[in-house]
């Protein structure tokens, strides 16, 4: 039986931080994605990127903000975990961006997508 651990974060802009189409850092707070993203790597995410098939994205779900690859064809977001479900994409303005980096615990676990 798969599951899904979505984790609440709030998300503010009140005028202080990045413009909506600068990039941004985030941590991974949970298993879904590994091994490709591990618990505590940092990724970046550019949201003014438009992703393309085998992509990952940054997705809002109704409760969270999580990372899934993107299968455009199929309409799917799929989790390298296979103990976490696929989500059917609804609306592609769900989707807050592309990652475009990774930092690991070593420098040789750094990562850049394209």
């Amino acid at each position: 039986m798969s599951k899904i651990k979505e984790i609440p974060i709030n998300i503010e802009n009140n005028g202080e931080n990045c413009s909506a189409s600068e990039p941004f850092a985030l941590r991974i707070l949970d298993t879904s994605m590994e091994p490709e993203f591990e618990v505590d790597n940092i990724i970046i995410v550019d949201p003014s990127a438009s992703p393309k098939t085998g992509d990952y994205v940054l997705y809002e779900t109704s409760k969270s903000i999580i990372v899934r690859q993107i299968y455009l064809n199929e309409k799917v977001l799929k989790a390298l975990n296979s103990e976490y479900q696929d989500i059917e994409i609804k609306d592609m303005s769900s989707i807050l961006g592309v990652i475009t980096q990774r930092s690991g615990k070593r420098r040789k676990y750094h990562k850049r997508y394209e």
